[in-house]
């Protein structure tokens, strides 16, 4: 059982890490956004991508490297330490069994969580236990239906693992993986478009480059364990911007396609296929040439405007290229933010000398409450 508590603690800390680090990417993006980074996709992509495997990996490391070594390694600072000696030092003025209430919060949280004896919480961990459970077979079955589609589609070309296929139930291009390779399938009826054609396979040769459909597929593995935090989605819309603005940048780089063509191939594919999707329908683990998909409880439509910003950012051009030294000094600061977080987020020691004191401050004020309630009865 205590296996399961530090599990439980760990999961608790990665998603608490990846909370703090939407928040510091929401500021850091913005501020990209006003100065010299504003149109350096690949960046931003490459500094998204290592502030989220920070964020998955750091509370890990730790909760491991806590167990080797509990000898040796010690939380130096975490935001209920801060607190509690914060308000030793007079400087908030709080009562004391609210505030061990509050510290004690999350421990007894993971208590109840690892095994739950009130029938509210069971209820809980049943319903996302089998939301979780759900969410596992439709990551199952959309290989099915992955697997499905490949069988359907028509050998076109073969490059060693690499394959194009042509479908005749597809409608939009999209890149996709197994194990051992790699497919690029394109609808039939786009060989009439000479253009669209090599626009389309250049774009979805780049993701397959840039490992974008490792990342897509990795996500979904992850989404039934994150399904409930928003940073999680967030961070998901995230990589889907970056990723297409980062590639589209990177083919018309090259310079083999007029901005005007992959534009109007843009325009093209995704013409009259915005269509809000069934309550149960599957997403295949694929990257698209144009994401069409809008979300059941999207009243934005978000596919649009990822579609007018890559419009803009092709017709604008550029390579978005980035110093190195100004790549290496965001990143060292994303990555302080989230180191820093990742310490202030740990759980307290249990039995800390401040803990100690802040449980005699609670006994001494309990004992002197029942002495005025024997007081008052005497007196009366």
């Amino acid at each position: 059982m205590e296996s399961l508590e530090v599990i439980l603690a760990t999961y608790i800390d990665v998603n608490l890490l990846l909370l703090g680090a939407a928040l510091v990417w929401f500021a850091a993006r913005k501020l990209m956004l006003r100065y010299d980074f504003r149109s350096a996709f690949t960046s931003q992509f490459t500094l998204l991508k290592m502030l989220i495997l920070c964020s998955l990996a750091l509370p890990v490391v730790l909760t491991v490297s806590a167990h080797m070594f509990s000898s040796a390694l010690t939380v130096p600072v975490n935001l209920s330490d801060l607190v509690l000696s914060q308000y030793l030092q007079g400087n908030l003025q709080l009562n004391p069994s609210f505030l061990e209430s509050v510290l004690s919060m999350r421990q007894n949280l993971t208590s109840q969580i690892a095994i739950p004896n009130h029938p509210l919480v069971s209820l809980l961990v049943i319903g996302a236990l089998l939301t979780a459970s759900f969410m596992a077979a439709r990551a199952v079955l959309t290989g099915f239906k992955l697997r499905r589609i490949l069988g359907a589609a028509h050998q076109w070309r073969s490059f060693g693992r690499l394959h194009l296929l042509l479908s005749d139930t597809i409608h939009v291009p999209f890149s996709t993986r197994t194990l051992s390779n790699r497919y690029i399938v394109l609808p039939s009826n786009m060989l009439a478009r000479g253009t669209d054609t090599k626009v389309a396979m250049a774009h979805e040769l780049q993701h397959l480059r840039e490992s974008d459909v490792d990342w897509e597929m990795a996500v979904a593995l992850l989404t039934p364990l994150f399904f409930w935090n928003p940073a999680f989605h967030y961070f998901r819309r995230q990589i889907e911007e970056l990723r297409e603005l980062s590639c589209d940048q990177k083919v018309l780089s090259r310079g083999l396609f007029d901005a005007e063509d992959y534009c109007q191939c843009l325009l093209r594919v995704c013409a009259d296929r915005f269509k809000r999707p069934q309550l149960f329908q599957l997403r295949v683990p694929e990257v698209a040439l144009v994401e069409t998909r809008i979300g059941l409880f999207d009243r934005s439509n978000r596919p649009a405007r990822l579609l007018a910003s890559r419009l803009t950012s092709a017709v604008e051009g550029g390579n978005g290229k980035q110093s190195l030294v100004k790549v290496v000094l965001v990143a060292s600061l994303l990555m302080l933010a989230t180191g820093a977080l990742s310490f202030v987020i740990q759980k307290p020691h249990d039995w800390s000398q401040d803990r100690l004191m802040l449980s005699t401050i609670i006994n001494l004020d309990r004992l002197e409450q029942r002495n005025r309630i024997g007081l008052g009865t005497v007196r009366y």
